[in-house]
């Protein structure tokens, strides 16, 4: 996948290449502590000529953010993470790459950071949410914050394979919840739809995360 190339447009390996530099640019000056989540911005174009081939690169660029950080002995601050998002200043074929939060020698777990600055963290809507498996079990959103995956740091674990470790994060704010994507390899669709950014929820929505279904409603 990262060696295919195009006769126009972004090359895969390309997104590689320039996420590796970014690892090892920031490496420079943190000995060796690197970012795990990097966001690479594109073209319009580029990003709808992905397509289906999107969850398989997806799967390749984190995969080689482990692997040279394994090679150079960079340490990692949480798994490998890649959004792949439209970037209005780009050109066709170009793009850029953003590491997406600050390196720390021992990352915070978003309960930690929700339950320390609570008056920062609270969520401002009225109503509680919760999503609805398909077997009917219910979790409720609490906080403003809500990772799911089958890590047992998330916030809502669900052990399916089908579903990646740390899968989607739904967040909070005064204009209601929204839920991103975090790089999963089966991908999360919103009433079907593929998501590649954080995506607006409404109550009775279906979220499909991977091949597990489920329902965001009010609690």
């Amino acid at each position: 996948m990262l060696t295919r190339t195009r006769r126009d447009g972004i090359r895969p390996i390309e997104i590689g290449r320039q996420i590796v530099a970014a690892m090892d640019d920031r490496a420079e000056s943190t000995s060796g502590q690197v970012a795990h989540r990097y966001v690479v911005g594109l073209h319009k174009s580029d990003l709808a000529a992905l397509g289906d081939a999107m969850k398989p690169l997806l799967s390749e660029l984190r995969q080689a953010i482990t692997n040279h950080a394994r090679y150079e002995g960079y340490s990692l601050s949480g798994d490998a993470e890649v959004v792949l998002k439209e970037d209005a200043a780009m050109r066709l074929g170009s793009c850029s790459v953003t590491i997406a939060e600050p390196v720390a020698t021992e990352p915070m777990a978003a309960e930690q950071i929700v339950s320390e600055h609570p008056a920062q963290h609270s969520t401002p809507l009225s109503h509680k949410y919760s999503v609805v498996l398909a077997d009917g079990l219910s979790h409720t959103l609490e906080g403003d914050l809500v990772t799911i995956g089958r890590q047992a740091s998330c916030t809502i674990v669900i052990h399916d394979n089908n579903i990646s470790r740390v899968h989607a994060r739904f967040r909070a704010d005064s204009d209601g919840w929204t839920i991103e994507d975090l790089g999963s390899t089966n991908g999360t669709r919103v009433a079907g739809v593929l998501i590649t950014e954080p995506t607006a929820l409404v109550g009775g929505q279906t979220i499909a995360l991977g091949s597990l279904q489920m329902r965001f409603e009010q609690a």
